[in-house]
């Protein structure tokens, strides 16, 4: 008489599919010659798959016990491999890894908060609202959607290529984490799941496709000086534990990942190697720039203050942030410089303005208006930006 269990040679085959399946967010992502495509509709398909094997897999092996009346032990490995792989489903995803946050509490006193002088604060305003971020805190989740009086804000942060961007989302609701590919985030709504670019804000695959992201300006500056701002910023209410160290799903490869050339997702044969894959840049996002322009950030560091002629725009740094600002205020054209307390003066005028550009005193009395740069990795500016100037002070001086 024939037992009428599953073959095991079966439910291990349907255990290695479940197991690929469980995994592909990762290796599909990772991989480049996987097209985009195949992740977006893995992204909908990889539970009903997943869950559909170990039920009906769990079903014809409990109608063969019953009709045995006693239970097979070589399916408990095949079996529990398809419990592994639903786990992996849910825990392997890019989303559930890096979860979004959506309307984060403020801290009823942001100077208790454990933040150290060194460490980088977003900064977004938005319809008369003033709110700061700290960017070891938003690179556990790599999206953060705020509301700004009507308006909804999403500050997405790639860590693999540090570009930095926030989007103005009103219109399509917040965005989640939804894959990864071309070594930066991608990013999707969780209206419509479309997927976007990160890097660019374009649409890729989605019912809003094709679209593009609107880019909004925002300031990156350390607490040290985000704390003299007056009024000073509604700061996210952060604890120790959401500043601890970043790591990824796999602990060590993060470090590993940061101390090396390697860029996954992206091969080192497809990308520009004109300098180490990490050394920072910034570059200059904002409309005014066609093509864009990028600098070495270490050279803008070291100068402090530079302007571009061309764009009539002015790069400042403070500590190892670098925020940038229009060489015009009202049509009249200022002459800044830095001063040693962080402010921002115009020589010709004697205006004065903070470190994000609000007006303190003077006959000028409007606020320096800023300009979208993003401080982000040279292989990933590169890639996104394939046609950008890169502009050395070095030469220029």
């Amino acid at each position: 008489m024939t037992i009428p269990y599953p073959p095991l040679s079966v439910l291990y085959l349907l255990a290695m599919i479940a197991l690929l399946v469980g995994t592909a967010a990762v290796y599909m992502a990772l991989i480049k010659r996987f097209p985009v495509q195949w992740l977006y509709h893995h992204y909908f398909l990889r539970k009903p798959l997943v869950w559909g094997i170990f039920g009906t897999s769990l079903l014809w092996e409990s109608w063969g016990i019953f009709q045995a009346g006693a239970f097979r032990w070589g399916s408990s490995v095949p079996l529990g491999l398809m419990g592994l792989a639903i786990l992996l489903t849910h825990r392997l995803h890019q989303e559930t890894a890096f979860p979004a946050v959506d309307f984060p509490e403020a801290s009823e006193d942001p100077l208790q908060l454990p933040l150290t002088d060194d460490m980088q604060l977003a900064i977004i305003e938005r319809e008369g609202v003033t709110k700061a971020y700290p960017l070891d805190y938003v690179i556990h989740h790599h999206i953060v959607n705020d509301r700004f009086g009507d308006s909804t804000v999403a500050l997405t942060y790639c860590a693999m290529c540090r570009s930095i961007i926030a989007f103005d989302v009103t219109e399509i609701g917040a965005l989640f984490v939804g894959s990864f590919k071309n070594a930066n985030m991608i990013v999707a709504d969780r209206r419509t799941t479309t997927f976007f670019q990160q890097a660019t804000g374009e649409s890729i695959i989605g019912s809003l496709h094709p679209h593009k992201l609107t880019m909004i300006p925002y300031q990156i500056l350390p607490w040290s000086e985000v704390k003299q701002l007056e009024p000073l910023p509604q700061v996210a209410h952060v604890t120790q534990e959401d500043l601890r160290e970043f790591q990824l799903p796999i602990p060590g490869v993060w470090k590993k990942i940061m101390g090396s050339e390697a860029t996954p997702g992206l091969p080192s044969k497809l990308r520009d190697t004109s300098f180490p894959a990490r050394t920072h840049v910034i570059g200059i996002t904002d409309p005014i720039a066609e093509p864009k322009v990028a600098y070495l950030k270490g050279e803008v560091v070291e100068q402090g203050i530079v302007k571009n002629e061309a764009l009539d725009a002015y790069l400042v740094a403070h500590g190892e942030t670098v925020n940038a600002f229009k060489g015009s205020v009202e049509g009249e054209a200022v002459d800044l410089v830095r001063n040693a307390d962080g402010t921002l003066s115009d020589t010709r005028s004697e205006t004065l303005w903070d470190a994000r550009g609000d007006y303190q005193r003077g006959p000028i009395t409007s606020d320096l208006e800023p300009i979208m740069i993003s401080d982000e990795y040279w292989f990933s500016w590169k890639e996104f930006h394939p046609d950008s100037q890169l502009i050395r002070l070095e030469e220029a001086g």
